[in-house]
């Protein structure tokens, strides 16, 4: 097997220059991180939208922020952020609603979607590890136990959503395994770890295709849809952490596969962006495709962990390049700015993953039931 990241390291195509390095990383992540903080709103709940949707990614900023010299205030903020999404979670399945409806037929604020309820299960692990409070962690053991009810499918893998088809989305999938080892690693219950390693191998068999590049199919494995960027950086994501929490260097080497597709197929050289997809022509060239603010971040977000975890210089260049066609727009008031300070902080400051003490595994179950009789047995 090639070494880890090898497969983006041997790529022919090659991010855009940029001047920036480990300083300029450094000065863009404070500036980032002012704009997020300046983002918080109490009257709505504390780092949320204007519909009223939680911001997953600048919780985790908070109560990544709160362990440093000073972070108080961030992580007050964060942990006052999920205390009012509170409001969110159903109170009989566990699950969490996107955000409060704004009508009376807003229908789609009550889907329990597989990314939502992922990504805030992610959230209150890390509130959990912060505080140390077991209110965050019953929260977290109910959204899990939604997402073991609803969204699991038992050959590995979870569905979108609990309502529709149960065909395997790259994207769903690469948040839920990354939730679900982050709940495997908080708890080191093994089984909880194989059920996400099991889940990994089931969308690289279903949805890599030999082109690189991770597809949707449908229920014949026919191609449902052009390939998404989402698809390849949410579960590039849960590679790396599974790299580093289970020690797979294969994992490793897939993320690096699916950087080198994104900077190969949907890299928009003129802008220096990435694509929403990538779709080829009858000649191989990629038709152009919109690049999209809040999906480039989540982009230079992997691309940025990657980079940590493999060393591979051509993924911090890609990182930075996405950034570099989106800066002049950072001043506008959004939470795609706590994916970007994500990203500069992992470039900056790479986290320190370590692995998990896990349970020692039931032992093995007795071949047959045993049986118990209950008064004579009758003769034959």
């Amino acid at each position: 097997m090639a070494a880890p990241g090898a497969a983006l390291a041997s790529s022919h195509a090659k991010a855009p220059a940029t001047s920036e390095g480990p300083r300029d990383d450094r000065a863009t992540f404070d500036r980032l991180a002012a704009h997020v903080a300046a983002s918080w709103d109490s009257a709505r709940g504390g780092f949320v939208s204007k519909d009223g949707a939680p911001s997953e990614s600048a919780v985790e900023l908070g109560l990544l922020l709160g362990h440093e010299k000073d972070g108080g205030e961030w992580s007050r903020r964060a942990l006052a952020t999920i205390d009012w999404a509170r409001a969110l979670q159903d109170t009989v399945s566990g699950g969490f609603v996107s955000r409060p409806p704004r009508g009376g037929e807003d229908l789609d604020a009550f889907a329990m979607t597989t990314d939502v309820n992922g990504r805030r299960l992610t959230n209150l692990v890390a509130a959990w590890h912060a505080t140390g409070d077991p209110q965050y962690r019953r929260d977290a053991q109910r959204v899990a136990g939604f997402v073991d009810r609803q969204l699991i499918d038992g050959r590995g893998g979870f569905i979108a959503a609990p309502v529709g088809d149960r065909n395997l989305e790259p994207a769903a999938n690469g948040v839920a395994i990354h939730a679900w080892l982050d709940w495997a690693a908080a708890t080191g219950d093994p089984m909880l770890r194989d059920f996400a390693l099991r889940s990994i191998e089931r969308v690289w068999t279903t949805c890599f295709d030999s082109r690189g590049v991770l597809l949707r199919r449908g229920d014949f494995g026919e191609v449902v849809m052009a390939p998404q960027l989402m698809d390849q950086v949410e579960m590039g994501r849960a590679l790396v952490l599974s790299a580093s929490l289970c020690g797979r260097p294969q994992d490793l080497q897939r993320a690096g596969l699916l950087a080198r597709a994104m900077v190969q197929g949907f890299l928009d050289a003129k802008r220096g962006a990435f694509m929403t997809q990538a779709w080829p022509k009858k000649d191989g060239t990629i038709r152009r495709a919109p690049c999209r603010a809040g999906e480039n971040a989540r982009a230079a977000l992997f691309l940025a962990e990657l980079a940590a975890a493999s060393g591979v210089e051509l993924a911090r260049q890609a990182a930075r390049s996405a950034w570099a066609a989106f800066a002049a727009d950072a001043d506008d008031k959004n939470f795609d700015a706590a994916d970007w300070a994500l990203a500069f902080r992992t470039l900056d400051t790479p986290r320190t993953i370590v692995r998990p003490t896990w349970q020692v595994a039931a032992g093995e179950p007795s071949p047959g039931p045993t049986i118990l009789y209950r008064g004579r047995i009758p003769k034959r």
